[in-house]
């Protein structure tokens, strides 16, 4: 048991580890029947763009995919949902940015996509022995 916790830890990276828990996270609750997304001002560019149960399923999908990449070890499924993720985080934080910029949320997932843009860097510099 203790070699097996062992080896889950030392699979688990902490970067995707968080870009997996946040957008999990986000798909659970847009998943619920909370208006999300009618609670602010916010968030009304989200709903023009789709509705919260597609937002939720999107983002459930990529929770998957990061945690199937990382712990899996499958390089391209990894990489692929670092990628989506970067594109993802940043227009989540342009919304946010266009719905409000005295806002602290466009920064924060804006922090998101770069960290989702240097774990596809480092994840690619991996593979190739770099």
């Amino acid at each position: 048991m203790h070699k097996q916790l062992r080896k889950f830890i030392h699979r688990c990276k902490p970067v995707e580890s968080s870009l997996a828990f946040i957008a999990g996270f986000w798909g659970l609750l847009l998943l619920t029947p909370l208006d999300t997304f009618g609670a602010g001002a916010d968030y009304t560019k989200f709903l023009k763009t789709l509705p919260e149960n597609t937002w939720g399923w999107i983002m459930l999908i990529l929770s998957a995919a990061t945690v199937a990449g990382m712990l899996g070890r499958y390089y391209h499924i990894r990489r692929a949902a670092l990628l989506a993720s970067t594109f993802i985080w940043f227009f989540i934080s342009s919304l946010l940015f266009a719905g409000n910029q005295a806002s602290t949320g466009w920064g924060a997932y804006l922090n998101y996509a770069l960290l989702s843009s240097w774990a596809y860097v480092k994840v690619g510099e991996q593979r190739h022995g770099r």
